[in-house]
């Protein structure tokens, strides 16, 4: 019997049905068969009796009755068919007494596919019911490398203590981001009250999330959009918040929502522009005729660390140049969890203008003072990081490693390089390689010999001596309190001692100069402007004289010679370290022998060139700080590089 509630239902499958089609996607149910027949599952696991969230079911299990539904799970059979009429009985039904028979589905990476029951599941999300119960079977799929593989499987790690299927994040490490936000352990149960607890908050904030236009449009995940509001906000904050509250505040960090769900989210500026410099009255620095004030926050005492130590000589180096103009403030040794909100409150509450965080550890608590303190100009020192209220930045000393790779295949006699790094991240992976390329072009036989500060149990002087090798590339930079530290480029000479022969540098001072000149110019506001809304990352290198390679005396003239003309050509543009065809430990990457990479691919290498002997640590292999900054770096997105003026390079 045809019933007004089928015809509505069946306008809303058609509409489905034309919106996939002029989408050019498929415009039925999804089949779980045809998708296994391509990614085939490895197990199958009872979950017994459950509520799933209506708006996870994308499908059947078998192929008899797809084309009866659009994607919404709406009708498109005519209402004088025996469907339309076994639809419309069902629903009476619900209307009068509910329906209470517990659908069967299968559930493959967060989404459900129906083997009985889909007239029902029309039935319930035609009357817009927020889960359906049903018996469901989980089919676990195939170990893979893609982030969304590694997520699902971080979320089955998640499932063991909390046994919810509302919470889906789509990005490797969220998971265990949200413990450390809930503040609970990786192998303690959830109880009972905790889930429900879990369960009302994120209900209430998908409630504000779903009357916020913007947010749909943008494709955004909720359960990403959850992670994110959570690390600003706090999660024991969001139990007790209602969904007035939880609007307000995702209004607030509305357009870091909207980058979560762009493909580039990042604009990466790699070259220094000029910005269009505004009149003497509408200068920050001297037409309000107040000084700028910047303060600069290191996680380690100046003294006895050599990063904290280049930047504080950046600071020192600006002050000189914008002499009273600028106030400039110093924090350090600051801890990232216990010590850093509290020093961005009080150097905003001291009047800073400007605050650079001198790590990527800090930049969580960056972004929740960002929230707070939107005309504070907030930087983190950190690369490809998808943030919209702060900006980051970072030096390209992979161009000098490359130079610096050259000079130690020239002067090593027997082949037999040593490398130091601390942490695994992308960026020292590039500076890793780009140092082994720059001893291959010289030096076709040479080796270069990979050792971790991080690594737990390594012992990089033992690993160094027993593969024979004098020559070493260490750290960029020493500390006045560690200034017989080995560093740089050095050679062991036969009695023990050493001597320098090059120094990579980042003058942060560069940096800093010139990031102050943009805001002093006009130019940060002119970055807003062609960013197109996305994240804005600083990357320069020697074009601006950010980064360079320093030569000791004991590096012959010859070979001075033709640093000197290689540097000149990576400032011009001639010469990439990154290109054509790269012969890797595992294979090649690259397209051609022309081919020049791009900065998103140089920032996201995960692979080691061949003549190195060594290999990029996991996780459980390091040390809890390489853990922790590796867990960080997992929370990246891609990034599309583009110039100064906003033209794709």
């Amino acid at each position: 019997m045809e019933s007004q509630e089928y015809n509505e239902a069946l306008k809303r499958g058609e509409k489905s049905y034309r919106d996939a089609l002029s989408r050019g996607e498929y415009p039925y149910l999804q089949v779980l068969d045809e998708i296994l027949s391509h990614e085939p599952s490895v197990a199958s696991v009872s979950l017994g009796l459950t509520e799933i969230p209506a708006d996870a079911i994308k499908g059947t299990v078998t192929a008899g009755r797809r084309t009866a539904f659009a994607p919404n799970y709406m009708p498109l059979l005519a209402p004088n068919t025996e469907f339309a009429a076994k639809w419309s009985a069902l629903c009476e039904a619900h209307v009068t007494e509910g329906i209470h028979d517990p659908v069967k589905a299968y559930e493959y990476m967060h989404r459900y596919y129906i083997l009985e029951g889909n007239k029902r599941v029309s039935v319930l999300k035609f009357f817009d019911a927020p889960t359906i119960p049903a018996t469901v079977t989980r089919m676990i799929p195939k170990r893979t490398d893609s982030p969304e593989n590694r997520a699902y499987f971080e979320y089955l790690d998640f499932y063991k203590i909390c046994p919810v299927n509302f919470l889906v994040f789509t990005r490797p490490g969220s998971y265990q981001q949200f413990l450390e936000l809930a503040e609970k352990d990786a192998d303690v149960p959830w109880t009972e009250d905790e889930r429900m607890n879990l369960k009302a908050s994120y209900a209430r904030f998908l409630q504000a999330f779903l009357s916020i236009p913007e947010l749909q449009g943008a494709v955004v995940q909720p359960g990403d959009a959850y992670l994110l509001y959570l690390s600003v906000y706090g999660y024991k904050a969001s139990l007790s918040k209602m969904p007035e509250e939880f609007k307000s505040e995702i209004l607030k960090i509305r357009d870091e929502m909207l980058l979560l769900g762009r493909d580039n989210r990042v604009q990466v500026v790699t070259e220094v522009g000029e910005a269009p410099r505004k009149n003497v009255f509408e200068r920050l620095f001297s037409g309000s005729g107040k000084k700028l004030k910047i303060a600069f926050i290191y996680n380690r005492p100046v003294a006895v660390s050599p990063w904290a130590y280049g930047h504080e000589l950046g600071r020192l180096y600006v002050e000189s140049v914008f002499k009273d103009d600028i106030e400039t403030t110093v924090y350090e040794d600051v801890d990232p969890e216990t010590g850093i909100e509290d020093a961005l409150e009080e150097a905003v509450a001291n009047g800073a203008n400007v605050i650079f965080a001198a790590t990527r550890l800090f930049m969580e608590a960056c972004l929740k003072a960002a929230v707070r303190h939107p005309d504070v100009k907030i930087l983190c020192c950190t690369l490809n990081a998808t943030h919209r209220l702060i900006r980051t930045y970072y030096a390209r000393i992979y161009e000098a490693k490359f130079l610096s790779g050259i000079v130690a295949g020239i002067l090593s006699k027997d082949g037999k390089i040593g490398y130091l790094s601390d942490y695994p991240i992308p960026t020292n992976i590039a500076n890793i390689n780009a140092f082994a390329l720059g001893v291959r072009s010289v030096n076709p036989e040479g080796r270069v010999y990979l050792a971790w500060t991080t690594e737990k149990g390594a012992d990089p002087k033992v690993f160094f001596e027993a593969n024979g090798v004098s020559i070493i590339s260490g750290r960029e930079l020493v500390a006045p309190k560690n200034a017989e530290r080995e560093f740089g480029l050095y050679r062991i000479l036969p009695d023990g001692s050493d001597e320098r022969l090059a120094m990579p540098i980042c003058d942060w001072g560069v940096l800093y100069r010139r990031i102050l000149e943009s805001i002093r110019d006009g130019g940060w506001e002119e970055a807003d402007k062609r960013s197109g809304q996305r994240a804005v990352n600083y990357w320069w290198g020697m074009e601006s004289h950010a980064v360079d390679l320093l030569l000791s005396k004991h590096v012959p003239e010859e070979t001075e010679k033709l640093v000197r003309f290689l540097r000149e050509c990576i400032r011009n543009g001639s010469l990439k370290p990154f290109n054509g065809i790269i012969k890797t430990k595992t294979g090649t990457v690259g397209d051609d022998e022309r081919h020049v990479y791009l900065p998103e691919e140089i920032m996201t290498i995960d692979w080691l060139a061949e003549n190195i002997e060594g290999h990029i640590p996991a996780p459980e292999e390091l040390n809890d700080a390489g853990r922790t900054l590796i867990l960080l770096q997992e929370r990246n997105a891609e990034a599309e590089p583009v110039k100064e003026d906003g033209e794709p390079k």
